[in-house]
């Protein structure tokens, strides 16, 4: 598996994931003008060797809002054939690496019910900061999460701190 920046000939099979998963319905000119937005992050996750999913190289993409101490996670998909198999964690990862400065954040918005994506995130270390009622065109809500990174290496900082006191530290 390789991770790198979307481009132009990888939008049919963008589009093909996007239908796919039924959850969004961007357009070809819209993911064309992530790929060419200055500040856009745009990264995909292949199958350089076609071993994981024969359908197709690509396994996931995400696109990320890169605009200074505030960061916005976009979207992120990856195949229902290779969930649950650390290419989300991947995805995000490269997008949450691209902030430089200790107190930026990354912001994101997920229907209030998809409590499979609410709980990825969680664990990766966003917080729910608020909830839009009826955001979306169905009526549901929608959770406003926000990840900070000084709050998680501050987070992470204290667990190694107390797991080494509690002798569970590991060479």
């Amino acid at each position: 598996m390789q991770l790198r920046e979307m481009t132009e000939n990888d939008l049919p099979q963008v589009l093909e994931l996007q239908r796919e998963l039924a959850f969004q319905d961007w357009n070809e000119k819209q993911f064309l003008s992530e790929i060419h937005a200055s500040y856009a992050f745009c990264v995909i996750c292949e199958d350089a060797c076609g071993v994981v999913d024969s359908r197709s190289r690509l396994l996931g993409y995400a696109i990320f809002h890169l605009l200074g101490p505030d960061s916005e996670l976009l979207s992120i998909a990856t195949r229902q054939s290779v969930q649950r198999k650390g290419i989300g964690t991947l995805l995000l990862n490269a997008g949450l690496d691209k902030l430089t400065e200790r107190d930026d954040q990354c912001f994101l918005e997920v229907r209030d019910g998809n409590t499979k994506a609410r709980r990825f995130y969680e664990k990766h270390g966003f917080t729910l900061y608020n909830v839009r009622k009826k955001y979306y065109t169905d009526g549901e809500d929608a959770a406003l999460y926000k990840y900070s990174k000084a709050e998680t290496s501050s987070k992470q900082n204290s667990s190694a701190i107390e797991s080494s006191q509690n002798g569970h530290d590991k060479p």
